[in-house]
């Protein structure tokens, strides 16, 4: 699995696009799983304000993606269409 296939396969199971990044930018988006390429492997883990928190790294982009599939398909806040349950 690569980056596009992951991307694809995010969008088919209605995973919001802010709940990750999958490109090198210049800034990281907030709170969101982000994956990057380190020299000759790749790195996931997740941006909050500034910070890079729960780094993991990997030998291979599939790897690394399979990883970021698990982790976004286990957390129910990362769907479209996702609420609370709390009223306000």
């Amino acid at each position: 699995m690569n980056r596009i296939d992951l991307k694809e396969k995010l969008e088919q199971e209605s995973v919001k696009s802010t709940s990750f990044s999958l490109e090198a930018k210049n800034f990281d988006p907030d709170e969101a799983l982000c994956l990057r390429q380190e020299g000759s492997g790749w790195v996931v883990y997740y941006s909050e304000r500034g910070l890079q928190t729960g780094k993991q790294n990997f030998k291979s982009e599939s790897e690394a993606c399979f990883y970021i599939l698990r982790e976004l398909l286990a957390d129910p806040t990362s769907r479209k269409g996702w609420t609370s349950g709390f009223n306000v």
